[in-house]
């Protein structure tokens, strides 16, 4: 008869930082809740936990006769978005898209961002959309390390080294062994040794993992109703001219006509200034001819879960820190020609990574226009990597990622397998901007080459990125990499003229061109395997106390400290409607 198990809980361990003012402006939301009857009674927050526990209790109590398993809550946001902590579903006022703020933190929320349009929504305690939600309920395989090794970017759970009673859930990053450098929002496995040099390679995430921990960026089904009233540019055009490609405004949809050359729709990542939209209208240097608008804002590691103001603290900004250069983009089209090429393109460093489909087989090209970039497999190097997809005439859903030095490719929900995704360049990526060649100033791209189609969708997405920060090194510095304010960084990112400059060069360089691991793991003295060290960190790395700022000589977990790997989100927070604490069965999944 299996033990009786007892639910376990994370410390609450992440704090968000203080954020200074940004451009973005406030809107007040306000509803009635009911103070009576059967709905103003679930609604209490004790009545409903009560209920919540109870139903799960009996859930459990099934399952556990089956599976020795144990059952977790997840009360912060430091695995976001992989896992919830306690947090808001929003919906925002002006564009409708869905975003989740994380409320793990005792103080009141005053204001979150909306990472689509960059608007502002006010906090009211009397909405009942406005209250927090717990945070995931996951189930933990407590015996799956003792069958086989752990895996890198599992989802470990563990004792905390420096208090054995909390228990701390990250994704594991380094093994036994490892030597970590961690730069540019990517993993570095270092091979070599202190007297005679190190070398690098990067720590690549698997496709399925890549998929899983992806953050949108942009999505054209959201669009303020106001932007558009005000003629607010897209952040979708033909830059440069040309009449292949038309805009409905209406459904923000695109259609290609066939030319004999390609032509191309591109992504500029406009940040609407809200303050001066509602007070002044549209800004006059968003009111220009099309040529003549200003470039995009380099993508950053922003992320919703994050911008939530709390009271007495700094306004959240609504931006990141750290330019992202591991985008992607997804595409829903209609193609209506039986032959022709399309195109999808991504740029980072001012370097073009093109996939490009023959319509007509379904083949899958990608081609790179910097020579010094090879595409290799274990065979040796690959000039352009082929692959054979179902892409064809109708309707077809494309997601293009460039993530750790790899091109990951799905087409209608299945992963593309090329003869050679992976590839190798010299030295990290700065962002490239000029008036003849934007480069990362507009980072995404599609094209059309004898070819009819319409496109109803698109988004933009990013990689996760993992900070470098460290204690030693760092400070308590918000996992912000070059020490720079805000106002400066955000500078930076909105100007690409500046990109080539010192003061731009220098933030691009921050904690770049290491030549030494910054974490060295070791196995466990002789046969003693339970001393092996494990190194662990949070998806949403800025916000995450992990391994990287533990306040202790032993940056890492010991194999006898690991609990197990998370395996199942059993129970999201409950919904609403139809009926009170109704399942959310939409975000019960497994754990990649």
């Amino acid at each position: 008869m299996a033990k009786k198990k007892k639910r376990r809980a994370f410390p609450v361990q992440d704090s968000p930082a203080p954020r200074r003012e940004s451009i973005a402006e406030t809107q007040v939301i306000d509803a009635d809740e009911p103070g009576f009857g059967v709905f103003g009674y679930f609604r209490n927050p004790g009545v409903r936990e009560t209920i919540e526990s109870i139903v799960i209790a009996i859930l459990l109590a099934f399952m556990f006769k089956t599976y020795e398993a144990e059952a977790f809550v997840i009360p912060t946001g430091s695995m976001a978005p992989s896992l919830q902590g306690q947090h808001l579903d929003l919906d925002c006022a002006q564009c409708g898209y869905r975003y989740l703020t994380g409320a793990s933190r005792k103080k009141a929320i005053e204001k979150t961002i909306c990472p689509i349009c960059n608007y502002r929504t006010e906090m009211r305690s009397t909405d009942p959309e406005h209250k927090r939600n717990s945070g995931d309920r996951i189930l933990v395989n407590k015996f799956i390390y003792d069958f086989h090794e752990p895996e890198r970017y599992d989802v470990i759970v563990f004792k905390y080294p420096n208090n054995a009673k909390q228990n701390y859930i990250k994704r594991l990053i380094g093994l036994p062994g490892d030597n970590i450098l961690i730069e540019n929002g990517d993993i570095y496995l270092m091979n070599g040794s202190d007297e005679q040099g190190w070398s690098r390679e990067i720590s690549r995430k698997p496709s399925r993992k890549v998929k899983q921990v992806l953050i949108d960026v942009d999505d054209t089904k959201y669009v303020s109703g106001k932007l558009k009233l005000l003629d607010w540019p897209s952040r979708w055009a033909q830059w440069r001219g040309g009449s292949a490609w038309s805009r409905d405004e209406n459904s923000n949809s695109f259609a290609a006509s066939a030319t004999d050359s390609e032509q191309w729709i591109r992504y500029r990542n406009f940040i609407p200034p809200w303050s001066r939209i509602l007070s002044g209208g549209l800004p006059e240097e968003y009111a220009k001819p099309l040529n003549e608008l200003p470039p995009g804002t380099l993508i950053s590691d922003n992320m919703a879960y994050n911008n939530a103001s709390f009271s007495g603290e700094p306004v959240a900004t609504g931006y990141g820190n750290h330019w992202v250069g591991d985008i992607g983009v997804e595409v829903w089209t209609e193609i209506e020609t039986s032959s022709g090429e399309l195109l999808l393109d991504l740029v980072e460093g001012g370097v073009h990574f093109t996939c490009r489909f023959d319509v007509a087989t379904g083949k899958a090209t990608i081609e790179c226009d910097d020579p010094r970039v090879e595409f290799y497999n274990d065979s040796g190097v690959v000039s352009k990597p082929v692959a054979e997809t179902s892409l064809s005439s109708g309707s077809n859903q494309m997601l293009m990622v460039n993530a750790d030095d790899e091109i990951h490719l799905w087409v209608n929900g299945s992963l593309v397998q090329f003869d050679a995704s992976t590839y190798r360049r010299d030295g990290m990526p700065i962002p490239k901007y000029s008036k003849q060649e934007p480069g990362d100033a507009e980072p995404a791209g599609i094209g059309a080459k004898n070819l009819s189609m319409t496109v109803s969708r698109i988004k933009v997405v990013r990689d996760i990125y993992y900070s470098s920060v460290t204690l030693e090194q760092d400070g308590q510095s918000n996992g912000n990499e070059s020490h720079l304010s805000p106002s400066i960084i955000h500078g930076i990112m909105a100007d690409p003229e500046s990109w080539s400059e010192q003061h731009a060069l220098d933030y691009f360089d921050a904690k770049k061109g290491q030549t030494e691991p910054m974490f060295k793991l070791e196995f466990g003295p002789g046969s003693d395997r339970d001393k092996d060290q494990f190194f662990p960190m949070g998806d949403n790395s800025t916000q995450s106390l992990d391994a990287r700022v533990w306040d202790s000589p032993n940056r890492y977990v010991e194999r006898d400290m690991l609990i197990g790997r998370a395996i199942y989100v059993y129970w999201p927070h409950t919904l609403n409607e139809p009926v009170p604490f109704f399942p959310n069965f939409g975000k019960m999944k497994f754990i990649r």
